[in-house]
């Protein structure tokens, strides 16, 4: 019986592959490789207009898991990759740290010739990522979108029965697992509905467990408390009120303590709120790139100065 559902997964993982190339030729993006540090990354590019929007994924999560939330910003360009291990970029040798995913991350966005300006996205881990970038190149960072995520240690945790089945990458191994647990995990949109969960793990690619394990010593190590009321750009901080692994309340502080943070809650939310809420997502993010694009070039000359200056 074991042996029966474990090659079952198999041949779902076999078939998953083909879906997900599928997903990304229909996709209308560019997708791509890319040598970074020595590291050959995969890549997708979409087309649009104004400054590229650099998005981080989630702990494990290849690029594919991106395209609901990539489609729903259609006119905005997004850059989004897999980091080293995950998806279809090799892994690497080099000290987990979210510095160290930093300049791959912004060593990408320089070999595709995108030197200049660029706004910063991040997601549940890709948050982290996101305002360590925020924080490391403020003179190139225009505005920060967090979205499911926290400053790091010490926060309010989420529920332990979803921070559990956090700790392994088993939700990407197992589509069966990932259909019993979805809704413990994820909570939302997913609650009760295993046919998303099924859904969601179909485009989903297993990341190789050094890199799993590089990426959890990363958000280990990782507190933006003491640099926080630094990042001087335009945040805007999203947060489902459903979501079991980030409370709301972490939103809230983090929202507060940017100093130009602004916070929003998408009712109904859980912590895949970017993909099964896109389009509601996307509304809030255009809303604020467009009011805020006096605000995001005042932080970017204010900063360019002060780095002058030192």
């Amino acid at each position: 019986m074991k042996l029966g559902r474990l090659l079952d997964e198999a041949r779902a993982w076999g078939s998953g592959l083909e879906r997900g190339r599928k997903a990304l030729a229909s996709a209308d993006v560019e997708i791509g490789h890319a040598e970074v540090r020595g590291v050959r990354l995969r890549y997708v590019r979409s087309r649009g207009e104004g400054a590229p929007l650099l998005f981080c994924n989630g702990i494990g999560a290849n690029v594919e898991l991106a395209l609901p939330f990539i489609q729903a910003m259609s006119g905005i360009p997004i850059v989004a990759f897999d980091v080293p291990g995950c998806g279809g970029s090799a892994p690497a040798k080099f000290w987990p740290s979210f510095s160290g995913y930093a300049k791959f991350a912004v060593g990408l966005l320089d070999r595709l010739g995108l030197a200049g300006r660029f706004d910063v996205a991040g997601v549940s881990w890709g948050g982290g990522l996101a305002q360590t970038i925020a924080h490391e190149y403020p003179q190139r960072v225009g505005r920060l979108i967090l979205m499911a995520t926290t400053a790091g240690a010490p926060m309010f945790p989420g529920r332990v029965s979803a921070l559990l089945k956090m700790v392994t990458p088993q939700r990407y191994l197992s589509r069966s697992f990932m259909a019993s647990n979805a809704s413990t995990i994820y909570g939302g949109e997913l609650r009760h509905r295993p046919d998303l969960a099924i859904d969601f793990s179909r485009l989903t690619r297993a990341p190789g467990k050094g890199a799993y394990l590089q990426q959890l010593a990363a958000i280990s190590q990782f507190s933006a408390w003491p640099w926080l009321h630094r990042i001087r750009c335009p945040a805007l901080v999203l947060n489902g009120d459903d979501d079991p692994l980030i409370r709301t309340i972490n939103a809230r502080l983090l929202a507060a303590l940017l100093p130009h943070g602004r916070l929003e809650l998408i009712k109904g939310g859980g912590h895949l709120f970017m993909l099964f809420s896109a389009e509601e997502t996307a509304r809030l993010i255009r809303q604020f790139i467009t009011a805020t694009e006096a605000e995001a070039d005042a932080a970017l000359r204010a900063a360019t100065a002060q780095l002058a200056w030192s």
